[in-house]
């Protein structure tokens, strides 16, 4: 058994997004078989008074603020620290000298230090004799590209730019520097091991807790009802959601004008066309995923951009539903096109097969029992977690014999 120092960026419990989802049950995962102490920094938005599970689980567990997230001024000086220097923004974002100084007393006792998110690399100390095991969420420099791409706003979109050299470079010496990679896709592995070709890089997918997230034995509630989950603070979901708005929906309720988008998940800053209002749902942040997922017809995930493997993709999956996505959505997930999902990239095709899957029901739930079975063979936590316990036992007992 390993004595394992974990990093967040923020707490992983409770789950109630992607990141956070991953973040929780690698930790449980490596929790089975290590002894895991975790130092976390703790967001805005994240619920500490709820996180007795995580406590439960892990050995220890201590929060941080994030000081960027405390003032206007620190954010304002984080990003003139990534526009004057060599280091990208958000490294500057997730500077904390009482977290800096917390590692560097836990890390040099520890036998293996689990790094969760790129920026908090720059936390460790410069020389650091103990595996260190970096969990990649996301090839994050061509995440900044592909938002740079989109970001409507001049002044943002500039100063997106000029971070993703800096991102990149950043990113390349991080995993240069890491002894493992965790990677989420076979895509996400190929691109982190061509930017450090000597770091072992393993991919470890997204997953779900297929057993908690049932299909209905009932016909959905609202058979014009489509559902996509996420929280607009995150850019890819924003981006997707806006296009879907936009380019999609109107060309559905032109010849549906019954269908119903519901959008669970924060949806703060996000505006909806005039002359759809009443075909959009904005549920919010929910505390049980069931209902609005179970009780709609299909499945939605506009996504255009962003890496890794969608964990809203998996959940759907879980739960049985019919789902239309892009390729990019459902990038790193092993969906057939015509087996267990439609794939459409482009507003007409999105539309056409929302609506042919709306009047073919027997079709969407043949799909969605297919994604079902797909989803508790290959992406069950469990069987993804299993590895990770005899990788960190391995990297330890090498530490060791050095």
């Amino acid at each position: 058994m390993a004595n394992v120092l974990a990093l967040t960026s923020r707490l992983p419990y409770p789950p109630r997004e992607g990141h956070q989802l991953r973040s929780w049950h690698v930790l449980r995962a490596l929790a089975k078989h290590h002894t895991v102490t975790l130092l976390s920094f703790v967001r805005q938005d994240d619920a500490p008074d709820e996180c007795e599970p995580l406590r439960r689980t892990l050995a220890a567990v201590e929060t941080f603020p994030i000081p960027a997230e405390h003032g206007r001024l620190p954010l304002l000086a984080a990003a003139a620290r990534g526009l004057a220097g060599d280091t990208p923004f958000v490294v500057h974002k997730y500077a904390a000298p009482a977290l800096r100084a917390r590692i560097a007393q836990l890390a040099p006792r520890a036998d293996v230090v689990h790094v969760d998110m790129l920026p908090l690399m720059a936390l460790l100390p410069e020389k650091l004799d103990v595996p260190v095991v970096l969990n990649a969420h996301n090839v994050e420099h061509r995440l900044l590209a592909q938002r740079a791409d989109v970001e409507r706003g001049a002044l943002r979109r500039m100063f997106l730019r000029t971070q993703v050299t800096r991102l990149e470079r950043f990113e390349r010496a991080a995993l240069e520097r890491a002894d493992h990679v965790l990677a989420c896709s076979p895509d996400d592995a190929q691109q982190l091991g061509a930017l450090a070709p000597h770091t072992p890089v393993t991919v470890v997918p997204n997953g779900v807790d297929a057993q908690a997230n049932l299909p209905s034995a009932q016909a959905p509630a609202r058979p014009n009802g489509l559902v996509f989950v996420g929280q607009m603070g995150w850019f890819p979901n924003r981006d997707g959601v806006e296009w879907f708005l936009a380019e999609i929906l109107p060309r559905i309720v032109a010849q549906r004008p019954d269908v119903e988008f519901a959008l669970v998940g924060k949806s703060a800053g996000l505006t909806v066309p005039a002359g759809l209002e009443r075909n959009v749902r904005l549920l919010g942040f929910v505390k049980e995923l069931a209902p609005p997922i179970t009780e709609a017809a299909l499945y939605v995930v506009p996504l255009r951009a962003g890496s890794g493997t969608r964990l809203k993709i998996l959940e759907a999956m879980a739960f049985g539903k019919a789902i239309v996505t892009t390729r990019i959505g459902a990038e790193g997930i092993a969906l057939e096109h015509g087996v267990d999902a439609e794939f459409a990239d482009d507003p007409p095709t999105f539309a056409a097969a929302v609506l042919r899957l709306l009047a073919a029901p027997d079709t969407a739930a043949r799909l969605g029992a297919a994604a079902r079975a797909k989803a508790v063979a290959r992406y069950d936590w469990d069987a993804i977690g299993a590895p990770l316990g005899a990788l960190y036992s391995d990297l330890a007992a090498r530490a060791r014999q050095r």
